[in-house]
């Protein structure tokens, strides 16, 4: 085989590697089957890492957690209901926004039930909230665990999965509910953990404070974490179109930009005390927030 020449092919190559091995440790999915690219899976084992986690002393202080919604995190979710931990929960691929599971809001008996991913948006178990809500309602995250498809020991993601974790908290971050404070747990078998890559990752990457396995648990120093929020410039069409949390925040800084300026009435070429036409791009956030709230 041909050595790897950019980093994007080397990071292929690491990946085709794990993948040989994870195929022999994970749990397939009732859907996507094991297409690790559209899921996130379970392993054996991962019983051991989840204790691994709640010992960490972040887990232990935090009162709401940001679980992403990967297979391999469903027993955490339930762990930290029973340990009367709010718990926040992207939905797959952030379709249908944030979840929030609140275990003084549901039976004890419900709290297996809300935890997978199957059941968390029935009536009774979680509340779907918008970011508008979250920030209004004073949620604030204190750790964030993260499934992945491959880790280095240095805390970076290599291969991310579906869970979108690196929006969510660009997104968390834009409103406030989420500070860099935060400790971030990434969780994986042992052999999904590799020996490769620098410390740092791409523009906008999410460095993990730990990574757990369920035989050792790989504490980062100093892990970095951006703190700017979502940058639009850097947002392509496509996700845009398919994200309506990246809507919705889009559509609020479209209005906070037009009431900064005094609203439409303010400004312009138009005539003295003539509303001024909105913008485009003003016109483009409005329609998103319109949208949305139809929705609601």
């Amino acid at each position: 085989m041909t050595a790897p020449t950019s980093p994007d092919e080397r990071r292929k190559f690491v990946w085709a590697r794990v993948y040989q091995d994870l195929i022999r440790h994970a749990m397939p999915d009732s859907r996507f089957h094991y297409d690790f690219l559209s899921f996130t899976p379970d392993f054996r084992g991962s019983a051991a890492a989840m204790d691994r986690v709640c010992g960490l002393p972040c887990y232990r202080n935090a009162r709401t957690l940001l679980i992403t919604s990967d297979n391999s995190l469903e027993r955490l979710r339930f762990q930290a209901l029973r340990d009367g931990k709010k718990v926040l929960v992207g939905t797959y691929r952030l379709r249908r926004g944030f979840v929030l599971l609140d275990p003084a809001r549901m039976a004890k008996e419900d709290f297996g039930m809300a935890a997978c991913l199957d059941g968390m948006e029935k009536p009774g178990m979680g509340r779907a909230l918008s970011l508008v809500q979250l920030r209004d309602e004073g949620v604030k995250i204190d750790m964030c665990a993260t499934g992945g498809l491959v880790f280095n020991e240095r805390g970076v993601t290599l291969y991310e999965g579906s869970a979108l974790f690196e929006v969510q908290w660009a997104l968390l971050q834009d409103i406030k509910v989420l500070g860099v404070s935060a400790r971030v747990v990434g969780v994986a078998h042992s052999c999904q953990v590799v020996d490769e890559g620098s410390k740092t990752s791409k523009a906008g990457a999410v460095q993990c404070d730990f990574v757990v396995t369920p035989a050792k648990v790989y504490a980062v120093e100093a892990a970095v974490k951006p703190s700017t929020g979502v940058d639009f410039d850097a947002v392509d069409a496509e996700a845009l179109d398919t994200v309506p949390p990246l809507q919705e925040l889009k559509g609020i800084r479209t209005m906070e930009h037009i009431m900064a300026k005094g609203g439409f009435s303010a400004g312009g070429g138009g005539d003295a005390g003539q509303p001024t036409a909105p913008t485009a791009e003003e016109q483009m956030g409005m329609d998103m927030v319109a949208r949305l709230m139809g929705g609601l």
